[in-house]
Parts: C-alpha cells; structure tokens; sequence
C-alpha cells in the first residue's frame, strides 16, 4: 500500500479530525494534502457535518496514515453506522480503494476526485471532481485550459466543486435507495 509523505507544514495537527454527528451515515475523507490542521473541516463542508459523521484523515499527519484509515472504520463498525461513504484525491485514491475492500461490508461507496491512472477499478467508485482536462466543459481530453482548468490536478477536498460533487453523488445514493432527504 501507499506509504504518503509526512513531512512539511501540512503534517501539524492531529491525524484525523471527526465532526457531526455520532450516529447516522459517515464520510471517511481520506486527504493527502493535510487540509484540516487546526482540527477544523474545510468550511465548505461544514453543509456535510449536518447529517454525517465527517472523520477526515489527514495523511501527512500520521506516520500510520493506513492503520489510521483502518481504526476510523473499525469504530465506525462497532458503531454501526447504516452507510459508510470514503472520499479520496489523487495518490490516495488507490489506498482509499484498498483499504474499502478490508471493509467491503462497510463501505457502500467510494467517491474519487482526480484519480491516478494506477487506481484500480471498483464497481463501488464514483468519480465526482476532475482538474486537469475537463474543468467544467466535461471535455475529455486531457489538455489543460487555464479558462476551465484553474487550480492544478489533485483538486483539493475543500474545493466547491468537489463539495458539490460529494453532495450531488450522496443525493444520488440515497435516491437509488428510496431514503429522499
């Protein structure tokens, strides 16, 4: 498995973060950047804390970045949380594959944003924020348009059009599923 760097400025703060509620649906983010180093979520997520438990994994911050991934899914079982969602960028996105096969029970999806070309196929994965190559145009090629192409490939978790992303495929899920918010 992916074994991330953790060095640098991103790798203050704690190694993960939870916030919202403790029972109900989960996301487990799985950050390579390091974002939330004041134990704090990015604030455009904070619309995600309402209805889900949000453990954010901050992989520069653990020497132990996988055991910690594993932990966090391992409490949320004992807790029996009804839906465990991940979400992953970039470099992580191969890990965040790996580690929801340990916990295919568990995991009812998997939503990437900026996947590496060596992430492994899952009939569970979802693909909800791309940088580099489609921006918001929905092009396929994968040249980058700086009109469309603003912020350089991973996108960053934060990002508004990741947020929406996210939200948009949990709106999806729970439709499929008959649960209507």
């Amino acid at each position: 498995m992916r074994k991330f760097d953790d060095s640098g400025p991103r790798a203050d703060g704690p190694p993960v973060v939870w916030t919202g509620p403790e029972v109900g649906p989960a996301l487990v983010v799985i950050d390579p950047s390091g974002a939330a180093r004041h134990a704090e979520l990015p604030p455009t997520w904070r619309q995600l804390t309402q209805d889900h438990q949000v453990a954010w994994c901050r992989v520069p911050a653990s020497r132990r970045s996988v055991e910690d991934i594993e932990d966090v899914l391992e409490s949320l079982a004992e807790r029996q949380a009804p839906s465990v969602t991940m979400v992953a960028a970039g470099e992580a996105c191969s890990t965040a594959i790996e580690v929801a096969r340990q916990f295919e029970s568990l995991v009812t999806q998997i939503l990437l944003v900026d996947p590496t070309d060596d992430t492994p196929e899952s009939a569970r994965v979802t693909v909800v924020a791309r940088s580099a190559g489609e921006g918001t145009s929905g092009r396929g090629d994968k040249e980058v348009d700086p009109e469309v192409d603003r912020v350089p490939a991973p996108l960053p978790l934060g990002h508004p059009d990741v947020v929406a992303g996210v939200v948009a495929a949990l709106s999806e899920s729970d439709r499929r599923a008959g649960n209507i918010r």
